[in-house]
């Protein structure tokens, strides 16, 4: 056996008859005596700075203890940071992103990219992406633009207290432990409360009302301007199509119709954006600016980019809008057609990484962030080139099919900035939706607004508890104005906004589209050249006088995608109702196209597909969505998914207990999401992302 090393104890050490102890003994008394010396011949002044600075040293040290132990104690009782690592509740909110501004129409929007951190080392590249405003596809140059890098999530700040204090509200954007995993914080938004059988059907959310009703839940201004989804902007116009001739969407419009008629608006567009105007003083009728939902295809950005012209499409074609994710639509190709050798967060990987000393895991990490492990490219990769360079084996998002929405979003805000003259008689706003025109009609003369809803012609006596067929306000609107007018349809009911203020209506402006559509006829119509309805889903008139429109953005609501699992894509359509009411296999795409095709709503039934899906609710159980339905694994579809992650031995028993629940318990809960402190800074020039810092909606 070797031989164990001897130990001496300190008394042995110290023994008397030790000659080294003797010395060290005598050294330390002499220098001991020393220091008394020098401080007996210290002045008082001098030794009041020494004690002074004695103790100064005590303090700070003292200081840092005590603020490293409040540090403690604010994380885990009042507030933490967490950085959010992916995409489910985009756009409020961003794991690791692309910030892409559209090369032809200059729109600034966000495509996922948390797929190309999913393992250690990057199996996927996301090289483009597709622009909701004009639907351009973006190609990125990851090599000569430092800000088409992928960038890290959010960094924001969670109040731990909130909920200690108050309960949570509906629509709060919360951070808990994840069911199947409670080692894992998950975060999404508030939708079901403790106690309410929730459904989910057409995009919305539904509790149980009085006589077993479902009543819709509707999200306060606040939470609705926050949540919405960018459809269309006309001030950012691609002069690519204006030189191609591609009609604008915005066209002037008359009943019955077959070309946009020449004695109404007259529509001007240029690179600054989109300006319509009319003179009505000599008509009694209202004069229709209707949008067409249109977007050219990729086959027709190739033609007008080769000089063609794209005059010959039809101006009053339209489709529906739908639940297109612009984050969603990550394009992406496998990592080696980008880069050669092994690549992990966008940084080349040294083939003996796992082998590497401290001092090389320092030089490589020093060496990523400084730039200098940028990986070797592919000599077949042109940088920002277009995709056919790949040969056809790029993805559109996770299943290849989030180029183009699944689902028809009926609900919709539309902005308009106009200026009337003093001649105008009246203005005319109206959202179709499921074939009802919802209209607000304002008096100019008066400033009375009125808000309808027609169906076939008729007025529909649907507003309120007392099925009003109208309801009226007073509005600051009246002719001689430049004025920006706000009106929506979102989760039934009608708003407006005059210069971002709330319009307060005599009485209730929700409405019960049951009156008018059950279930299975709630959805969209068109009426040919007639009107187009839902195919042209907003549109302003002006009667009399002089009216310019210089800016309309219109946005859409939320979807909720009515599923109950993970299993298959997340999707409103039931697989096995659409193969028995077709007869036939309908595939996305298929049902992508019937969507954009009006002459096709009426022979496909993939409305009648749509599922409702429930769910019951206990005392202090909550059910939280995710912004981004489909892609998020929130509370209607995580039940039993945490087999898919294996958990060690010692948390199995705890996950467990809540792993087929479609539910947070309340002892999960981690506290209120409450503030994006910390964005990702832009890298050329290096500037923080200022317009990104913001309060949590």
């Amino acid at each position: 056996m070797p031989r164990k090393p001897n130990k001496r104890t300190d008394s042995e050490s110290a023994e008397a008859g030790s000659p080294k102890a003797t010395d060290r003994t005598s050294v330390d008394q002499g220098k001991a005596s020393g220091e008394s010396a020098a401080k007996a011949t210290l002045t008082k002044e001098e030794r009041f700075a020494e004690k002074i600075r004695t103790e100064g040293n005590r303090e700070t040290v003292e200081a840092f203890v005590v603020a490293f132990i409040l540090a403690l104690l604010f994380r885990a009782f009042v507030a933490e940071a967490f950085v959010i690592p992916t995409g489910s509740m985009a756009p409020a909110l961003m794991g690791a992103h692309k910030d892409v501004f559209c090369d032809q129409c200059n729109h600034r929007f966000q495509i996922g990219a948390s797929k190309e951190r999913r393992s250690l080392e990057q199996n996927d590249t996301v090289v483009a992406g597709i622009c909701p405003n004009c639907r351009f596809v973006n190609n990125l140059n990851l090599t000569a633009d430092a800000n088409d890098t992928t960038f890290n999530g959010d960094r924001i700040l969670v109040s731990k207290y909130a909920y200690a204090i108050a309960d949570p509200e509906r629509w709060d954007v919360i951070v808990f432990k994840f069911p199947g995993n409670p080692k894992q914080n998950y975060i999404k938004r508030l939708v079901g409360l403790p106690g309410e059988t929730l459904s989910i059907r057409h995009g919305d959310v539904y509790v149980d009302g009085q006589d077993n009703r479902l009543q819709i839940l509707r999200k306060p201004d606040n939470k609705l301007m926050a949540m919405r989804h960018h459809v269309y902007d006309s001030s950012q116009q691609s002069e690519l199509l204006i030189k191609a001739g591609y009609p604008s969407r915005f066209q002037p419009w008359k009943e019955d119709a077959s070309a946009p008629p020449e004695d109404s608006w007259s529509v001007s567009r240029d690179g600054d954006g989109l300006r319509a105007s009319i003179n009505a003083s000599a008509s009694t009728d209202d004069q229709w600016l209707r949008y067409f939902h249109r977007y050219p295809s990729q086959v027709q950005w190739q033609a007008a980019s080769e000089g063609e012209s794209l005059a010959e499409v039809d101006p009053y074609q339209g489709g529906l809008v739908t639940d297109y994710y612009a984050y969603d639509c990550y394009i992406t190709v496998p990592t080696k057609e980008v880069y050669q050798g092994r690549v992990s967060n966008g940084q080349a990987v040294p083939e003996a990484k796992r082998r590497r000393s401290l001092f090389s895991g320092i030089s490589y990490s020093l060496k990523s962030i400084a730039g200098f492990n940028e990986p070797e490219l592919n000599p077949d990769y042109t940088p920002g080139g277009p995709l056919s360079q790949f040969a056809g084996i790029e993805s559109y998002g996770e299943r290849d099919v989030a180029n183009e929405g699944l689902h028809w979003v009926g609900d919709l805000i539309v902005e308009t900035d106009m200026q009337l003259s003093g001649e105008c008689k009246r203005v005319t706003f109206e959202i179709v939706e499921a074939g009802i025109q919802y209209q607000c009609i304002i008096d100019l003369t008066s400033g009375e607004a009125t808000v309808t809803a027609l169906y076939k012609g008729q007025r529909q006596a649907i507003f309120g508890d007392k099925r009003q067929e109208q309801v009226t306000a007073k509005t600051s609107l009246t002719a001689g104005k430049a004025v920006s007018v706000r009106f929506s349809n979102c989760d039934d009911e009608l708003r407006l906004w005059i210069d971002d203020e709330r319009v307060e209506f005599e009485a209730a402006t929700t409405f019960d589209v049951s009156l008018v559509h059950d279930v299975q006829s709630n959805r969209p119509y068109y009426d040919g050249k007639r009107h187009p309805l839902d195919a042209a889903p907003f549109g302003v008139a002006v009667q009399g006088g002089k009216a310019t429109v210089d800016r309309v953005v219109i946005s859409r609501d939320k979807y909720y995608i009515a599923t109950n699992t993970s299993s298959y894509q997340i999707a409103d359509y039931s697989p096995s109702d659409l193969y028995s009411l077709a007869n036939a296999s309908i595939s996305d795409s298929k049902i992508q196209l019937i969507l954009k095709r009006p002459d096709l709503w009426d022979e496909f039934p993939i409305w009648n597909a749509r599922r409702t899906v429930e769910f019951e609710l206990e005392e202090d159980q909550f059910f939280p969505m995710g912004d981004n339905s489909p892609e998020s694994l929130d509370a209607r579809c995580w039940a039993g998914a945490k087999q898919a992650f294996n958990l060690p031995d010692r948390i199995r028993k705890e996950a467990d207990k809540y792993s087929q629940a479609s539910y947070v318990p309340r002892d999960l809960l981690v506290g209120k999401a409450v503030l994006v402190f910390w964005p990702h800074p832009w890298a050329d020039p290096p500037t923080p992302n200022f317009d990104r810092f913001r309060l949590i909606r």
